[in-house]
């Protein structure tokens, strides 16, 4: 993993705002991120809202397993 350290552009520097930055990250400090962001991140895209519930691929398989363990 690499961490670039790029210089604003003037006109970016200059509407750059070191207060209202470091207000913000303080509020937002400690919220819960991680495995939150990963469960709900899908949720929605760009062209979609809520990809399909199971692939294709799946049924076959989960038929297979079915009929494993149901009776007759």
């Amino acid at each position: 993993m690499a961490v670039i350290w790029l210089p604003l552009r003037d006109e970016v520097a200059a509407r750059y705002n070191v207060e209202k930055a470091r207000e913000f990250f303080f509020a937002k400090e400690g919220l819960p991120y991680g495995y939150h962001n990963f469960l709900f991140g899908w949720i929605d895209t760009f062209r979609d809202n809520l990809p399909p519930l199971m692939p294709n691929e799946l049924m076959p398989i989960v038929m297979a397993q079915a009929e494993k363990v149901l009776p007759g």
